[in-house]
């Protein structure tokens, strides 16, 4: 387990913390922007203060989008990535 906090394996490992504390943050801020989505649609010919609150919010929403799967994506390799190089470097380390 020493492995996973020196030398090269362990800067990947902090690498990825950093990434997936960014990534962790994004979802927190994605579930409270949703949080104050409403359901209700305004109608009506005159933008109510309400409907342009709702459209910015699904704005933000849908621009979180591609963001947060590129960093669950990347997360998930650099994970997977980790754990392969930890247990090629186990399996090569001559005892």
């Amino acid at each position: 387990m020493d492995a996973f906090l020196t030398g090269w394996l362990g800067e990947m490992s902090l690498g990825w913390a950093v990434l997936t504390f960014i990534w962790v943050v994004l979802l927190a801020y994605r579930a409270w922007l949703a949080s104050r989505e409403e359901e209700q649609m305004y109608l009506g010919s005159t933008p109510s203060p309400g409907a342009q609150e709702q459209s910015a919010i699904v704005s933000k929403l849908t621009k979180l989008a591609k963001p947060l799967m590129v960093l669950g994506i990347l997360d998930g390799a650099l994970a997977l990535l980790i754990v392969g190089l930890w247990l090629w470097q186990g399996m090569n380390a001559h005892v």
